[in-house]
């Protein structure tokens, strides 16, 4: 644990990673599609919080990036690279402080059936 984060960041970075889990497809295109709609959701969510002063903004939030790849048919793996701001951080001048964690999904279909699958979540050290 690193002082002024912890659970909740890792609480956010698993629910943005299932909300994009939720949006799975077959069609590699059609999945980073989906999944760059959440991205940008959360990054225009930052760009709005980093131009406001500290009282006008959540104590936390966090965006990221991704990568889709597909490695055969039906088996896909997604790496996330989240970027989890405190702007209330007791030991900065400025109240800024920046965490980076890095997380692996891993999505397997089974046959052609989109409900019998295989879903893992790996957070990288």
């Amino acid at each position: 644990m690193i002082l002024g984060f912890g659970d909740t960041e890792t609480k956010t970075a698993i629910s943005i990673i299932e909300e994009c889990i939720s949006k799975r497809n077959r069609n590699k295109e059609i999945f980073e599609q989906e999944i760059k709609k959440i991205k940008d959701k959360y990054y225009d969510l930052q760009e709005q919080y980093n131009d406001k002063s500290t009282d006008d903004v959540p104590e936390r939030y966090s965006y990221f990036w991704f990568s889709v790849y597909k490695i055969y048919d039906g088996y896909f793996i997604i790496t996330f690279w989240f970027h989890h701001i405190n702007r209330r951080h007791p030991f900065s001048a400025d109240g800024w402080a920046l965490l980076k964690t890095y997380w692996i999904a891993e999505i397997k279909f089974n046959s052609n059936d989109l409900l019998d699958e295989e879903i893992r979540i790996y957070k990288s050290v």
